[in-house]
């Protein structure tokens, strides 16, 4: 059986917070529908006021809003099951978290050039932030523990 030492062994530990971090960022703080859509609105600079819209049209758009946050929590739990696989030595999860690592910061980049060069947004949200952030430390954190995670 293989045996981690140094900080590789801790590798599950920072994947777990990661990832619950992510999940909690979802549920509690960017999930708040009705007030996503105003925010958007500003970013896009756009003067359109929520106030003005129909309450069914401004409903749908709110859900439209909060849907992809479901994808979101997905991907919290994936990182928590590669959190767990790193915990128990398998092999496919420190792949798995890289892969997750460069998935968050794919989409980020994404997400952030998408506001910017085709919305013309000022600004990137803070939810484009957030997935930059956890990728990259994911991502810094599983290479750096990798040369020295495993003892032959």
């Amino acid at each position: 059986m293989n045996e981690q030492r140094g900080s590789g062994r801790h590798a599950w530990k920072t994947m777990m917070a990661l990832s619950i971090i992510f999940m909690v960022w979802t549920l509690f703080v960017i999930s708040r529908g009705a007030e996503i859509l105003p925010t958007a609105f500003k970013l896009a600079g756009s003067p359109q006021l929520t106030q003005d819209i129909e309450q069914r049209a401004l409903d749908f758009m709110n859900m439209t809003m909060l849907k992809p946050l479901w994808e979101e929590i997905w991907i919290g739990i994936f990182g928590l099951f590669i959190a767990f696989g790193l915990k128990r030595n398998k092999t496919y999860a420190r792949t798995l978290g890289i892969f997750w690592g460069i998935m968050m910061i794919a989409n980020g980049v994404i997400q952030g050039g998408y506001e910017i060069l085709i919305l013309g947004w000022s600004e990137v949200c803070l939810q484009t932030y957030v997935f930059l952030l956890l990728g990259i430390m994911a991502l810094v954190g599983l290479l750096f523990t990798r040369k020295s995670a495993f003892v032959p």
